[in-house]
């Protein structure tokens, strides 16, 4: 009995708790305003032309990947045009996005299996074709775009990094190019293929960023953009370091977001939409 006495004698009246549980709300909203004001407060100026990438050549228009994508994406207005490359089983370097064919195109199996005459024959949406990574590079050095691949799943592909820089190196076309991948090892194995590599490592939402020392030596960092909603701070601290960065969107890839990507001072950022980050910037 006295111990139910004094447990009700110490809990709070309902209205006490509801009044501390509605100021909870307006503290966190302040915290973050505060949060947010620092940052743009030493944030510094922001980068005079940030990029315009198509991401994929701008898969919201054109099926991802192909050659009406990028050109496409050239007619957007594009700086860059973002890509994903693997490799045929006869070895050559080709441009699409899974490790399997079976979401892209009318085929299934893995794209590692298939020759480039099999792939080919494949429809990758629209009656495209899967192109070959020389064939893009060509496309950016006739219209003098940048190029931004990535080594999709450099496991699979023992060497490809290599032959990735090769094949930019052979069209002359090194200093407009800049490589990238989600996989440490492979932004190294890119920067040993060449000292005059540009890479870029990728990061995902919760992944560890170190801005002054990134693998290779990157000169250009790629996160997630939702990661800079979490840490603005990482752009900034990668400007300390003389490095650039370029998102890229997960979910929330919408004005809204580039304008606060803008905000935060990124140098570049990846869509599937060049015409509304077109928008965004004005063009």
């Amino acid at each position: 009995m006295n111990d139910q006495k004094n447990l009700s004698v110490s809990s709070p009246p309902p209205k006490r708790r509801r009044r501390r549980e509605c100021l909870v709300f307006p503290v966190i909203l302040l915290a973050l305003a505060f949060y947010y004001a620092l940052y743009f407060l030493l944030r510094g100026p922001l980068p005079a032309n940030p990029q315009l990438i198509a991401h994929r050549g701008g898969a919201d228009y054109n099926p991802e990947n192909t050659m009406a994508a990028f050109r496409h994406a050239v007619e957007m207005d594009a700086d860059w045009l973002e890509m994903d490359v693997q490799r045929t089983q006869d070895g050559v370097l080709v441009v699409i996005h899974d490790e399997t064919v079976d979401r892209t195109t009318n085929g299934v199996g893995n794209v590692g299996d298939f020759t480039l005459e099999q792939l080919r024959a494949l429809d990758a949406g629209n009656g495209e074709q899967i192109p070959t990574f020389e064939e893009v590079i060509a496309l950016a050095k006739d219209v003098n775009v940048g190029l931004l691949p990535e080594a999709k799943s450099p496991s699979l592909y023992p060497n490809v990094e290599t032959e990735m820089v090769n094949a930019v190196v052979e069209a002359d076309y090194l200093s407009q190019t800049v490589f990238q991948s989600f996989e440490m090892e492979a932004v190294e194995n890119l920067h040993r293929a060449n000292a005059a590599v540009v890479a870029c490592p990728l990061y995902r939402l919760w992944w560890e960023v170190d801005a002054s020392a990134p693998p290779g030596d990157a000169p250009v960092l790629c996160p997630m953009a939702e990661m800079l909603l979490v840490n603005p701070w990482l752009v900034r601290e990668a400007h300390r370091a003389g490095r650039e960065v370029y998102v890229w969107f997960g979910v929330l890839e919408n004005p809204m977001m580039m304008r606060t990507m803008l905000a935060f001072g990124v140098d570049g950022l990846m869509t599937n939409d060049p015409l509304m980050l077109g928008d965004v910037l004005n063009r």
